[in-house]
Formats: structure tokens, C-alpha cells, sequence
């Protein structure tokens, strides 16, 4: 990817619209929210800065915006190669926290006079951290609503989300900030982009588990499902299975609850149940009872856990769903360790950047010297108010509060992260989640 051509068109008129200048100042903020899990950036500046274009890239990056009817900045861009690194200090909160709206996540800030616009220039691509910071404040909003019902969270919810995304990208970075939260995926791509950006291992795990065409392309379902046990059961195992593909119901009180019954418990397996339609609202409470019959169940301080057997449901979950299966069974007397998970699109697709408001406002900027606050305040929507000056947040009496640079003597929880191409704060995974 060219790096001068990862901006908004209007971007490139913007170099000779500022007055003379010595710098400018900018941060990121979430404006809409109680909270977000902040997650991504480190990403984005491996991928951003981790080496300078080329005077290709600049001849492709001006043919291009030229013909596109914009002027190029190539004096600027030219300087900016020869001087080999990108004049910038980022400061940032720690990857991983949970952080009130409304304060500086990120602060970018001009190193060298020339390059004031550089600030503005970039911020279409720094600002995407809306997405993963949107995934791992979702996530974690999840996992806040099932530690209602249990403590045992971390395979509760399953990423189903790769296949639902508009890119390779986002199942990349929006799979591992689920990541942060859980350790259950099916987005295997997200564990290169723990490996590659964020120095892990392995950072989420998953288990054999059938689709429909493996049940379908057998004569019997039966046949399918043993087949299963036969290939992959075994002590200590779990395996899922989807078992809607023809009568449900069938498949539950006789396949898996007479025929296949013994064969699971020999196994020493744990079944995973999956259905994939109908109202889980009726459809888990039946299952939870069909099982308890065949298989048994053991009393548990949370409530009745079955024997050999654990249900999965992922069709059209989201967050008020998750709630009220659990709030179902749980009053049921039910474990809600029974029930686990998964979640495709709501999970990391079903999102923007207005979910938490994420903002990239550009409110110092350097004439004479002299750092001066800028922001915008307009008339027909004061809500819109941006905030001025070059800012940090103080963390006091356990909450943060926005303070001024330049006006302030404090510890400001937004540390460098970047400085003059180099890369200063390197997180690794096991480091930020929990």
C-alpha cells in the first residue's frame, strides 16, 4: 500500500490552507459512552511507519491526486523522504485499559516545523483505531454481562465473525481485540496479527466442530455424528456438533440421547450441542432438559451442570440476547455453564465509528513560537465542540480529567509511544489482555 495515497482526497489540499506554522497538535478521543477498551494502535503504527516510501510512491501517489483533480503536495512529500523518518511524537493510554469517553486516547504532535500538516495528513488512517478499540469495548461488554451468571468466562463467547467482515484486515485486527477478552476463536487469521504486531504465540484457541455439509453429505445424520466421535473424541476432548440439519428435536432426544449416548460417554469427550436456527428461547430450556434426562446432570454452586454434553448457540446473537438466555436458564436452575457463544457479525461487522463517536481533531497549533489552542464551536450543534489546546488526561481520585499541556504541571496517562520513527512503547499480548 502507497502511504500517500491512505488519506481522504480533501487531505491533500489542506498543506497550503494553514497559516505559516511551526507545528500542529491533535488527538483522539470517543465521544459517545460509558467506557471503551482501548486496542489497535500498535497495529496501525507498525503498519503506518515501519518504513518510509519511496520517489516511486511519490510519482504514483501525484498521477494519481492530479488526475483526480487535487493538488500535490510533492515539495513537501519529497522533504519528508529525504529526511528520512516521520517527524511525529504519538503519545498514547495504555493498550488494553478501560478508559472513560471523552478524554485524549491518542496525541499527535509535529516534530519539525516543516511538517505541521504531516499531523493532519495521516489522521484518516490513525483514526481507525476506532475498530478495534469498537471490538474489545464490545467484547468486553459482553463479558461484563456474563460474569452476572459465572465467573468461568474466558471460552464463553466464540468468535464466528471472519467470514462476515468487508476484509482480511478487519477479521485480522477486529479478531484479536475480541482476543482481549476471550480466548475462543474461529477468525485464524487473528492469531497472525497477534503473532506479526503484537509479539504472542498463540493467542485463542478453538476445537473440532462440524457444518452442515459434513452432516449432509452422509445417508444418516447418525452416521455423521459417529463418525465425528470416531475421528476426534477423546479423553478430555471437546468437539462440536451442529444438529439442525434436518429435525432438531430428533437429533437431540434420540441421535445424540439414545442412539450416540454411550458413545459419548466412553469417549470421555465433552459434546458440544450447536443448533443453528429457530428461537433459543425455547429451543436451549428444551435442550438443557432433553440432555439432562439422557446424560444426567450434577449439581454445581451456580446451578445443574449436564453430564458429557455442552450446548453452543451462534445464530443472531448480540449482547441483549446473551443476557437473556442466561437470566432464562439460570432462573431455571440451570448453570449458565452449560451454554456458550458464538457471535459473527454483531461481533465484527455490525459497527462504525459513531458507536463510541471516535473523533481525530486536530487543537494546537504553533505560530511564532508559540503553542495557541485551536477548536471548533459551532453555533448549530454545540455538541460538537472540540476541545483546544495540547492535552493530556491526569488520572485523580480515581478518575481521569482532561488537562493542558501548557498550563498544567502533571502525570499525563498518555505516554510516548512513537517519536521521530521510532517505535518506543512495544506491547506484547499476554501484557494487555485479561
Amino acid at each position: 500500500m502507497n502511504f500517500l495515497m491512505d488519506s481522504d482526497s480533501y487531505k491533500y489540499s489542506h498543506f497550503a490552507q494553514y497559516p505559516q506554522n511551526e507545528g500542529l497538535f491533535a488527538y483522539i478521543e470517543a465521544r459517545h459512552g460509558e467506557y471503551v477498551r482501548f486496542f489497535g494502535l500498535q497495529y496501525i503504527l507498525k503498519k503506518m511507519f515501519s518504513k518510509m516510501y519511496s520517489k516511486e510512491d511519490i510519482k504514483e501517489a501525484k498521477d494519481i491526486i492530479t488526475a483526480h483533480g487535487l493538488p500535490f503536495n510533492e515539495k513537501g512529500f519529497e522533504a519528508l523522504r529525504e529526511l528520512g523518518y516521520f517527524p511525529l511524537k504519538i503519545k498514547a493510554v495504555k493498550e488494553g485499559g478501560v478508559y472513560p469517553s471523552q478524554i485524549p486516547l491518542v496525541s499527535i504532535q509535529s516534530t519539525d516545523a516543516r511538517f505541521g500538516w504531516l499531523v493532519s495528513f495521516i489522521e484518516t488512517a490513525l483514526l481507525r483505531v476506532w475498530y478495534p478499540t469498537t471490538v474489545a469495548s464490545n467484547s468486553h461488554k459482553a463479558r461484563e454481562i456474563m460474569r452476572k451468571y459465572t465467573p468461568d468466562t474466558a471460552f464463553k463467547l466464540h468468535d464466528f465473525g471472519s467470514r462476515g467482515v468487508s476484509s482480511s484486515e478487519s477479521a485480522m485486527i477486529g479478531g484479536l481485540a475480541h482476543l482481549l477478552n476471550f480466548r475462543g476463536t474461529d477468525t485464524a487469521i487473528s492469531l497472525y496479527c497477534a503473532k506479526q504486531y503484537y509479539n504472542a504465540d498463540i493467542a485463542g484457541y478453538s476445537i473440532p466442530a462440524m457444518e452442515h455439509s459434513t452432516v449432509t453429505s452422509w445417508e444418516r445424520e447418525a452416521d455423521a455424528f459417529s463418525n465425528m466421535l470416531e475421528v476426534y473424541a477423546g479423553d478430555g476432548v471437546s468437539l462440536a456438533c451442529v444438529s439442525d440439519s434436518y429435525d432438531y428435536i430428533n437429533a437431540v432426544d434420540n441421535i445424540w440421547g439414545k442412539e450416540l449416548k454411550e458413545k459419548v460417554i466412553k469417549s470421555k469427550a465433552t459434546l458440544v450441542i450447536r443448533p443453528d436456527s429457530g428461537d433459543p428461547l425455547k429451543l436451549i430450556p428444551y435442550t438443557l432438559e432433553s440432555l439432562a434426562k439422557n446424560f444426567g446432570f450434577t449439581s454445581s454452586p451456580r446451578g445443574k451442570l449436564l453430564n458429557n454434553v455442552r450446548i453452543i448457540w451462534g445464530d443472531g446473537i448480540n449482547f441483549e440476547m446473551i443476557d437473556k438466555i442466561l437470566s432464562l436458564i439460570t432462573r431455571g436452575g440451570w448453570s449458565a455453564d452449560n451454554v456458550n457463544f458464538g457471535m459473527g457479525a454483531s461481533l465484527l461487522q455490525k459497527i462504525n465509528r459513531d458507536s463510541y463517536g471516535f473523533a481525530y481533531k486536530a487543537s494546537a497549533i504553533k505560530v511564532g513560537g508559540v503553542w495557541k489552542g485551536i477548536c471548533k464551536n459551532p453555533a448549530t450543534d454545540p455538541t460538537k465542540k472540540s476541545k483546544s489546546g495540547r492535552i493530556g488526561a491526569k488520572l485523580f481520585e480515581g478518575k481521569y480529567i482532561v488537562q493542558d499541556l501548557d498550563k498544567d504541571d502533571f502525570e499525563n496517562a498518555l505516554e510516548a509511544v512513537f517519536v521521530n520513527g521510532d517505535l518506543l512503547r512495544e506491547y506484547k499480548f499476554e501484557d494487555i489482555r485479561d
